[in-house]
């Protein structure tokens, strides 16, 4: 029987939040996390290095798939 990859943790055991990100543009995926107290995810193409950032609010979305290009 495989299992499945865990998921990184927090120091307090919690799974840390991601996003997944697909860069059309280098035809792959990723998946970005952040820290809880951190404000913002950070996204980094991994062909040509341009960076998303994703700020994480109220006011914002519950989607956590996101596709981008760089050209």
């Amino acid at each position: 029987m495989s299992q499945l990859p865990q998921q990184p943790t927090d120091t307090s055991g919690q799974p840390r939040p991601y996003l997944r990100i697909y860069f059309k543009c280098a035809n792959q995926y990723v998946r970005v996390y952040r820290k809880p107290e951190d404000p913002e995810y950070v996204a980094r193409c991994p062909t040509c290095g341009m960076t998303k950032r994703f700020k994480v609010g109220r006011s914002g979305t519950a989607q956590r798939f996101f596709e981008l290009s760089c050209r």
